[in-house]
């Protein structure tokens, strides 16, 4: 299915993506050009946790990358962990995907502009991460269906990830729960803070407990 058949106001949707891309370079804190208004410590403490679904060594696809900030950080807390990432990233933003090329020069073949909702990869990666709001919320259990299927590599991982807000106290969506309430099988989940204000869950593909 494409575009054409969102449910939730596909239009507003992709206008608001755009809206992102804008507010985000105007920054030029490779960590508030990311999105991220916490700080670089907070960064760390909330962006590491990705790491937790990490088992090994393998290519890691970053799906909504912006300007490749996180896949940076996440090589490079890798290493301190002996686990060695290759770092591909896809965003609707054309000109958050040229700063994640200048970012990462030897990755620059890595990186993708396109619709994650109708993107076909090239490959399949060992580990593919996105935030479970990059589609409209109606449509986040057939988007993990399609990023199964399509993007994660037979016995990979999907990572999908939810943040909150420290300074508004509000806890990040409970994505865990909204996964098995969707008749998925977590492989496991993770999250940070007293609210907490980042979690993570993840399924292997191939051992999902539906059908794909």
């Amino acid at each position: 299915m494409g575009l054409e058949g969102m449910t939730d106001h596909p239009a507003a949707f992709l206008n608001r993506l755009g809206e992102l891309e804008i507010s985000y370079l105007r920054e030029t804190d490779p960590v508030r050009q990311s999105g991220f208004g916490g700080g670089h410590e907070r960064w760390r403490t909330e962006r590491a946790l990705v790491l937790d679904a990490v088992s090994g060594d393998g290519d890691f696809l970053d799906v909504g990358c912006a300007n490749g900030y996180l896949l940076e950080c996440l090589v490079q807390w890798g290493q301190a962990r002996d686990v060695r990432l290759t770092p591909y990233g896809v965003d609707y933003g054309a000109q958050l995907i040229a700063l994640a090329k200048q970012r990462l020069p030897q990755y620059a073949a890595h990186f993708w502009v396109a619709n994650a909702w109708e993107w076909t990869p090239p490959r399949r990666f060992r580990y593919v991460y996105s935030l479970h709001d990059c589609v409209p919320a109606a449509l986040l259990p057939e988007y993990i269906r399609r990023l199964l299927t399509q993007y994660v590599e037979q016995g990979g991982t999907l990572i999908i990830g939810a943040y909150g807000s420290g300074s508004r106290q509000e806890a990040a969506r409970d994505i865990a729960q909204d996964l098995a309430a969707a008749g998925f099988r977590l492989a496991g989940s993770s999250s940070r803070g007293a609210l907490p204000v980042a979690r993570v869950a993840w399924l292997q593909a191939g051992h999902t407990g539906v059908s794909l």
